[in-house]
Order: C-alpha cells, then structure tokens, then sequence
C-alpha cells in the first residue's frame, strides 16, 4: 500500500514530472550506476561514494511508495 508522503510525492513530480511512477526515479538511479538484485533489492554504485539528496530521495520514493527494499551496507 502506498505510504510516501505527499512532500516526497511532491518532489519526484518536480523531479520526473509525475508524483506517483516509479520509472522516472529507478531510471536516475539506474543511470548513477545503481543496480537491483533479483530479490529485488536496491544496490549503491560500487565503489561507494557520496549520496545526492536527490537519490536518497528516489530511495526513500521507491521505498516507501513501492515497497522497494533498501538497507545501507546490507549485502543483498
């Protein structure tokens, strides 16, 4: 069940033109070098490195509103 909050929504309508989809930010993740597993869990660009706001946005979005799955240093 969708659970993001309308800021968040908000800003991915600023960001990609639509509140609600999920292609428009796994998409600017996806170009970063941001990967998912077949479980389905998002992966940072390797090697690490610093985390624009505006990704850690399109997480917190695909996370919340999607129910994507994401924990920092977790080896999915």
């Amino acid at each position: 069940m969708p659970q993001a909050s309308d800021e968040l929504r908000d800003k991915m309508g600023e960001y990609f033109g639509d509140r609600i989809d999920d292609s428009g930010p796994w998409e600017f993740l996806k170009n970063l070098g941001w990967t998912q597993t077949s479980t389905g869990w998002l992966r940072h660009p390797e090697p690490f490195r610093e985390i624009s706001e505006k990704e850690w946005d399109c997480v917190d979005f695909l996370c919340e509103e999607w129910d994507w799955a994401y924990t920092p240093g977790k080896d999915q």
